[in-house]
């Protein structure tokens, strides 16, 4: 999925290789329940731009080994002109992977088009010509 799509208010996804990348505000990641407040960097106990957790939620310690394992959780604090923005980088299963794809699949074929203003909207019939 090359596109971003917005899954919640403020918070976009798209596909990276091997990842589910999301994007947005600490406040709009939080509240689309993509992490917990804590789990933030610049948390104490927390890196200032970068932590990595397992998927049963534990914290990856320094020195641990870079699994790519799906689950694994990546939060990088990025700065920009807005301010914070948060991206979140979940590691995919293959048949998540799979499941993303077949999505995109699906959205490339509505007519005419079907991502609006970061908005996915559903394909439906056209409308039946009155006479």
């Amino acid at each position: 999925m090359r596109d971003r799509i917005e899954i919640h208010p403020g918070v976009f996804r798209r596909q990276d290789h091997y990842q589910a990348v999301y994007t947005g505000t600490a406040e709009r990641l939080v509240s689309a329940g993509l992490v917990l407040p804590e789990q933030l960097p610049g948390q104490p106990g927390n890196g200032r731009g970068m932590c990595t957790y397992n998927p049963d939620g534990s914290k990856v310690g320094k020195g641990s080994p870079l699994g790519r394992g799906p689950g694994r959780k990546y939060i990088v604090a990025k700065k920009c002109a807005d301010g914070s923005v948060f991206e979140v980088r979940l590691n995919l299963s293959p048949e998540r992977r799979d499941s993303f794809e077949a999505q995109q699949v699906r959205s490339s074929a509505c007519w005419p088009f079907p991502v609006v203003g970061g908005m996915q909207f559903l394909c439906a019939p056209a409308p039946e010509a009155r006479t």
